[in-house]
């Protein structure tokens, strides 16, 4: 009964909302002989009402006796039960308000749900407590709904949660709607909270990702708000998921995307855009959140960032240079130290995996002129890499006037691993001397300006690539 109670709300659910929307579209109500339309808003208001002051009341008495009468076998399942079900229509009404609520006005938004799901806390632990012991769990269910990708959650109601519950907490009042236990430490705020923001920004509708850019804009100015650096290591899924690389990775992907949009909306309506942030904000917002994170966690996440856009994202090649030059602080950080300041060898180590990010560019020098021709192979391709090589080439320097000052001098594993970047260094070397060999035939080609090999526009770009190739094989070569 409950189950069929439910699908019938969420049936009817869409199909009021889709006509009420539709409706107030085609505004009838300036048509004579028709009633006027009825706001999307109001009838989510009056569909939230009779959800938590009538249905969702009584399906939880209903539930609780059965389980009192030990019938609840398959209903008190968190992830796939009835509760599951009950519980995420809450996330629903949470999702539709917002559609139908104009931008930035949340906390206003889900005065009825919101309110419903923190008095539920009694139920949700009985339900918890039921029977077999239950999957991994929050010990609310305001953080079970912000933990857990649950299959009957809608994800943007869950983002919307997250959004009260960050507004709540850098506004607090008396009349909160979802006031935050103080105890909780700056780590576990960012698991509950940091991981709905790549929900808004995912998202096509423009008012969800303008969120997503407000939501991350509080993440990384709330000093009570923080990512893990080191040392702490969590057994729980969801909190390993929402400090790892590869979130920060894909929210990182995901915001270099939107520059690139925002940037072309810039170029043909400067005035237009919707989301009220510019590309500019948007790339110091990404740069912020990434410097939130420790040195490793960066390295990773810059390296599957570089990956994707060199293998399959060819659109966002014009800000691999940016990516690549997020690594300059962490190599510069490394190579200011002092040979004396290493108390182990996890400096090192760091070094050798920003190598990893270097080596297929660093490759892909040698694909980059057909060898029967003085041309590259694509100029396109090549003209787009041309910042990327030139940040290359600057930590090249870097790195070589690290190990000249560093020395390996014992068979530590410090010096061991000395030793690998001083030996990439040194193969590096022969990469650059061939490929400067071959730029300079191409730029005499095109000085010549014949016919025949009539320069592109932007060739003198060239000109900048040789300078910086040639100081990064003056500093590898060790000549002054």
């Amino acid at each position: 009964m409950v189950e069929d109670t439910i699908s019938l709300f969420q049936r009817m659910l869409f199909e009021g909302f889709e006509i009420a929307n539709d409706t107030f579209e085609n505004d009838t109500q300036s048509q004579p002989g028709y009633d006027s339309p009825t706001k999307p808003s109001r009838f989510i208001t009056t569909a939230s009402w009779i959800y938590t002051k009538q249905m969702f009341p009584a399906c939880q008495s209903l539930v609780s006796l059965l389980l009192e009468e030990n019938h609840g076998d398959g209903i008190a399942n968190i992830q796939e039960g009835l509760v599951a079900k009950l519980f995420g229509m809450l996330t629903t009404l949470l999702a539709l308000e917002c559609t139908a609520t104009p931008s930035g006005d949340l906390i206003s938004t889900g005065r009825q749900v919101v309110p419903t799901i923190i008095d539920s806390d009694e139920f949700f632990r009985y339900i918890r407590s039921y029977g077999k012991p239950q999957i991994e769990s929050g010990p609310s269910l305001v953080e079970d709904l912000l933990l857990h990708d649950r299959p009957h959650c809608n994800k943007i109601g869950q983002a919307i949660l997250a959004f009260i519950n960050l507004q709540n907490q850098l506004h607090p009042s008396n009349d909160a709607t979802m006031p935050f236990p103080s105890p909780l430490s700056a780590e576990h705020r960012w698991t509950l909270l940091f991981p709905h923001a790549i929900t808004f920004l995912a998202d096509e509708d423009a008012s969800n990702i303008k969120l997503g850019f407000d939501m991350l804009q509080i993440l990384v100015s709330a000093h009570f708000i923080r990512p893990i650096q080191c040392g702490t290591v969590y057994t729980n899924i969801a909190f390993q998921g929402a400090h790892s690389p590869e979130l920060l990775a894909q929210t990182l992907h995901t915001l270099l995307s939107l520059v690139l949009r925002i940037s072309a909306l810039e170029a043909t309506s400067p005035n237009s855009s919707s989301l009220e942030y510019s590309s500019l904000q948007v790339m110091n917002l990404a740069q912020s959140l990434k410097t939130l994170y420790s040195a490793n966690s960066q390295v990773q996440a810059i390296a599957e960032i570089s990956q994707k856009i060199r293998d399959s994202d060819q659109g966002l090649i014009a800000l691999l240079p940016k990516v690549l030059d997020w690594l300059r602080p962490v190599i510069m950080d490394i190579c200011n130290k002092c040979k004396d300041s290493f108390e182990n060898s996890n400096d090192l180590i760091l070094l050798c995996e920003v190598i990893k990010v270097f080596n297929p560019i660093l490759a892909g020098l040698d694909e980059v002129f057909d060898d029967s021709t003085e041309m590259p192979k694509n100029i396109p391709s090549f003209f787009s890499m041309i910042e990327a090589y030139t940040a290359l080439f600057s930590s090249l320097r870097a790195m070589k006037v690290f190990i000249h000052n560093n020395a390996p001098i014992d068979n530590s594993a410090e010096s061991t691993h000395l030793s690998f970047i001083s030996e990439w260094l040194t193969q590096s070397l022969d990469r650059l001397i061939a490929f400067k060999e071959r730029l300079e035939k191409l730029i005499d080609t095109w000085s010549a300006e014949t016919e025949a090999s009539s320069p592109p526009p932007g060739h003198h770009r060239c000109l900048l690539l040789h300078y910086h190739l040639e100081e990064a094989v003056l500093e590898l070569s060790g000549e002054d």
